[in-house]
């Protein structure tokens, strides 16, 4: 590629980027609400039986990865370019993520949508938390990498100062559907840990805190 065809495409990426990743959250939005026009959206509900999702798997994670293949830049997924506080404040997120997700039992319509899995027996207890952990190593993977490597990277290296503010944008707007207390909460976690993305160029750090996350709010269905 020429130079000006790299300067085009270095322009145009962005756009790009940004138009996939909205068409994939679309469509999975559909999916979900189970619209059927123009056509049945569930056509694209490709969950296995022990509930791993394909279809977040390819869209958010594998194709993206495959795109990036030939650029990565390996810094972001690793340690190295943590400093020693970001350990104490990966700890503190997961205590911050516990006092949020208590507070679900405070919440009526989120202890609704989260219900309490405490009056089941053991073994139906742990059938439960293995098929939401796999489910959940269906997409987190793949919405991290989506978010804070493939969108913020072109977003952020064309418009050094704010471009990063497009990861808040993208996941504010898929919650929308949720509880609007989940909703704030999501976009206050995407505003720190995206900063953070940006100024470590890393990505491992804010995976590890959702994970932690979503393993916490399993932990509560399950006990409380």
């Amino acid at each position: 590629m020429t130079s000006e065809g790299k300067s085009r495409w270095s322009r145009g990426a962005p756009a790009l980027v940004a138009a996939y990743v909205a068409a994939v959250l679309l469509v999975d939005t559909l999916v979900a609400m189970r619209v059927r026009t123009p056509i049945d959206w569930r056509v694209f509900s490709w969950t296995t039986e022990g509930g791993f999702d394909l279809f977040k798997f390819v869209a958010w994670f594998v194709i993206p990865f495959l795109i990036c293949l030939t650029t990565m830049d390996w810094g972001w997924i690793g340690v190295a370019r943590w400093k020693r506080s970001d350990t104490m404040l990966l700890a503190a997120i997961a205590l911050l993520g516990m006092l949020a997700i208590l507070g679900i039992m405070f919440i009526p319509a989120l202890r609704d949508y989260y219900p309490s899995l405490s009056h089941r027996t053991w073994p139906e207890k742990w059938d439960s938390m293995m098929r939401a952990l796999f489910w959940v190593a269906s997409w987190l993977v793949g919405w991290e990498f989506l978010h804070r490597y493939f969108l913020v990277r072109p977003f952020s290296a064309r418009w050094p100062r704010f471009g990063w503010l497009i990861v808040p944008v993208s996941e504010g707007a898929y919650h929308l559907q949720k509880h609007w207390a989940e909703m704030l909460l999501m976009v206050a976690f995407s505003v720190a840990l995206t900063w953070w993305t940006v100024r470590r160029k890393n990505a491992l750090l804010p995976f590890l805190a959702h994970l932690i996350i979503e393993v916490e709010l399993i932990a509560f269905m399950v006990l409380v």
